[in-house]
């Protein structure tokens, strides 16, 4: 044992083991490190509960952040592997035939955590796993897909500016097109202030997201203030689809929008976000109940709260029940417009 401990510091010590991207290592190294990798992955991810992931606009939501932070290392279908990728040491693989040998647990992992020793980095955003999420979803359709439906996909043919490229996701009110997914918001309607100040937080990372943060932080100071003009130009968002509402939610929800849960010390909702107040807060009306759910819970739970309004948020969302908060995002969800602060004004006599 002693001598092989030293021959071991030896071979450390001396530098003779040759550490250079240009030469593979040895077969025994190779296997131990591929073995080491899937038993880690195996053990680390065996707890991951696996969330609803066969939503078409999942996949597609997934595909467009693949597009933008994945394919540059690891390619796509029917597109060629950079070659600067290619030289690196281990490559990244082409995933097409690579990820039906995992499962969604293991993919989330992965993508969650990445590894050490390779170019493959953890999610930027912390504790955004609900970003990861639709990435898993595109990637358990990736296995078999043809270049045709991959662009089809991404919707990278049709996106030629900054602004048609956040619609990929976003949606566009001049076009009538709804956000791709729940986890995109729509931001046709919303307040310019708020947008501008909210790519901002995006750039410097004070605000967490694995999707946003590099998208952010690549513009220019004048392309996120033409962004932020253009969406806030264009027609508020519809309501959502009223046969899928409980209408109880929804009555509870204006409760607490118009009211609050005074027992709880939460103060109304549309103390802030009547549309009447400054315009550095949000619009929550025609958004999504599934977005303004997951955002509350973030809030709730401690990921965000690291900019001066989301410290704001955080201890009132933090007293808010699971109930309040899907009847919250029901009631909100419900409604489109400026007309949302005259309901509210009603509702509250």
């Amino acid at each position: 044992m002693a001598g092989a401990a030293a021959l071991g510091a030896a071979i450390v010590l001396s530098g003779v083991y040759n550490v250079a991207a240009s030469v593979e290592h040895i077969p025994i190294t190779d296997r131990l490190l591929k073995l080491v990798l899937r038993r880690s992955v195996d053990t680390h991810s065996a707890g991951i509960e696996v969330p609803e992931l066969d939503d078409p606009g999942l996949a597609r939501l997934g595909a467009r952040h693949f597009a933008a932070g994945c394919e540059p290392c690891h390619a796509g279908p029917g597109l060629r592997q950079s070659p600067v990728a290619a030289a690196m040491y281990p490559a990244p693989p082409p995933l097409d035939g690579r990820v039906a040998g995992w499962e969604a647990k293991e993919l989330f992992w992965i993508v969650r955590h990445g590894f050490k020793f390779t170019g493959m980095p953890q999610w930027p955003g912390a504790g955004r796993d609900d970003e990861v999420w639709p990435v898993v979803a595109f990637l358990r359709r990736l296995p078999g897909m043809s270049s045709g439906e991959y662009a089809e996909l991404t919707g990278r043919e049709g996106a030629q500016t900054v602004a048609a490229g956040c619609a990929l996701c976003h949606g566009d009110g001049d076009a009538g097109q709804a956000p791709v997914a729940d986890p995109a918001p729509a931001l046709q309607g919303q307040n310019q202030a708020y947008l501008l100040r909210v790519l901002a937080e995006y750039a410097s990372g004070t605000r967490q997201s694995g999707m946003m943060e590099a998208i952010a932080a690549g513009l220019l100071p004048a392309e996120r203030e033409r962004l932020a003009r253009d969406f806030a130009a264009m027609p508020p968002p519809a309501a959502g689809d009223a046969a899928q509402r409980d209408p109880g939610a929804v009555e509870r929800g204006a409760t607490i929008a118009a009211k609050g849960v005074a027992r709880q010390n939460v103060p109304p909702c549309l103390a802030c976000h009547s549309g009447r107040k400054s315009p550095q807060f949000p619009r929550l009306e025609g958004l999504s109940a599934g977005y303004i759910g997951n955002q509350l819970r973030l809030f709730r739970d401690g990921v965000r709260g690291g900019t001066p309004y989301g410290s704001i948020m955080a201890p009132i969302a933090g007293r808010l029940t699971d109930r309040q908060i899907e009847d919250a995002a029901a009631y909100f969800s419900s409604r489109v417009g400026p007309g949302i602060a005259a309901d509210a004004d009603e509702a509250a006599r």
